[in-house]
């Protein structure tokens, strides 16, 4: 602006001098009027362009940087579910089959002490659990403070609250894994659940040979651990090649319950817990082929110990294996003591192994049960089945088909067929063994996140 004002005063004076002017009298001239104006602009407040850059206001501040360390995302998933009279799809509806939202904030990063990075990153994770397998939960899922990179070591990070307890690899499929299982339904035993406690993981640099292990309450219901006994977990994985994953998990835990408040386990198998036998139904219980009371509300410890593999070439197919044996031990007679198995087989094909037109479809196949597996013992394998089949469950086994088309990124359509076998005990009553008949459901769902 200066600049542009001092030209002016140059331009007025060549124009008002006559021809031959004396050159010096005229640059005389031209300093006194650029004195002239300096002292007049210094008596101004400066202009808008002149002025330094404007800083932003609280509020301004406050949102850039909200919006630079907060993210929102979430799921849902709703579609239309009919099945047989012995499902829980009878007669048939639309629903809103899961629904939730998660919030993951940067709290700080490069945390130091004594001129020593102990942290890397320091962060905090929030999930809403909102609609689960067709019901309203309205609960908190995920809530934790995540420690990164201890001492600036890949070896060490740890979260400390509510997380999904670490044992294979079907619990990455749920809270914000929800949205990548290719399937409507979720496997009938693969391990998962949320406890409180401490989270600890970390792996080698280049992340193909890791660990994750917990101590957490041990006990389903939410800030719930009426014994004090802790339950302990540990997964080991590896990646030996570029398309083969494989785990090896571990987990126990001690007495749960009490004896004015019957057990329940902090690890769900599907829709199954540990929990005292005969709790949560009115129905008799039969083991050996003969009718049994109700057993101790405690348990004395659950163990369990499984093992995954996972092959996955992009753009063809993924398949997964996965074994699990689960001994739940009773506070009691051995009569109540129960040992599960779980199994899943489950394959993905690529609709790009047929043709380039049909990238985006997949087609999934799966195979999956949970059991005893022994006529005498029976267990509450799914508890929807509580108040009609009760801890006379000696298996449930189901077949699945389903046929995918990823219409977006973010949206993927899916059609659903299952076909379930329900075995039971010896000496269950008529009436149980009609209730176990026809379980085969369909379903056409919608799923999206962000």
């Amino acid at each position: 602006m200066r600049i542009a004002r001092s030209g002016l005063a140059v331009a007025a004076c060549l124009w008002a001098a006559p021809a031959g002017a004396d050159e010096a009298a005229l640059l005389e001239k031209i300093e006194r009027l650029e004195r002239r104006i300096e002292e007049l602009e210094g008596r101004l407040p400066p202009s808008p362009a002149e002025a330094s850059p404007a800083q932003p206001g609280p509020w301004e501040s406050g949102a850039s940087r909200w919006a630079d360390r907060v993210r929102v995302s979430g799921s849902a998933n709703t579609g239309y579910f009919k099945g047989q009279e012995d499902t829980f799809f009878d007669p048939g509806s639309f629903e809103i089959w899961d629904a939730r939202l998660f919030v993951d904030a940067e709290l700080g990063d490069a945390v130091e002490l004594g001129g020593t990075r102990v942290l890397r990153n320091l962060g905090l994770t929030f999930e809403w659990d909102l609609v689960r397998i067709g019901t309203l939960s309205n609960q908190v899922g995920e809530l934790y403070v995540d420690f990164q990179s201890v001492f600036d070591s890949s070896w060490l990070s740890f979260q400390v609250g509510r997380f999904q307890i670490p044992v294979g690899e079907n619990y990455l499929r749920f809270s914000q894994g929800y949205w990548r299982n290719p399937f409507v339904t979720n496997t009938l035993g693969g391990p998962w659940w949320w406890d409180e406690g401490v989270r600890v993981y970390g792996s080698t640099p280049d992340g193909r040979l890791g660990y994750v292990a917990s101590v957490s309450d041990g006990e389903t219901p939410f800030n719930a651990d009426r014994d004090g006994d802790v339950q302990g977990t540990l997964k080991l994985f590896a990646d030996p090649t570029p398309w083969l994953h494989v785990s090896a998990s571990a987990l126990r835990s001690g007495g749960i319950g009490s004896d004015s408040s019957p057990a329940l386990g902090a690890l769900w198998l599907g829709e199954s817990w540990a929990r005292a036998f005969g709790s949560g139904t009115a129905l008799p219980n039969f083991s050996g082929g003969a009718m049994v009371p109700d057993g101790p509300n405690a348990l004395d410890h659950t163990w369990l110990v499984a093992g995954d593999a996972i092959a996955a070439l992009p753009g063809l197919g993924q398949l997964w294996l996965a074994y699990g044996r689960y001994a739940i031990d009773s506070d009691g007679p051995g009569l109540y003591d129960r040992t599960l198995h779980y199994w899943i087989a489950e394959l993905l094909l690529e609709g790009g192994l047929v043709s380039e037109l049909l990238e985006p479809l997949f087609l999934g196949l799966r195979a999956d049960g949970l059991g005893t597996y022994d006529r005498d013992e029976g267990y509450l394998l799914d508890s929807r089945y509580a108040s009609r089949l009760g801890y006379n469950m000696e298996s449930i086994t189901a077949y699945s088909a389903v046929l995918g088309w990823r219409l977006f990124r973010t949206v993927t359509l899916r059609a659903q067929f299952t076909h379930q076998d329900i075995g039971l005990v010896r000496g269950v009553t008529p009436e149980m063994r009609g209730a176990a008949r026809d379980a085969d459901f369909f379903a056409l769902e919608v799923g999206a996140h962000f």
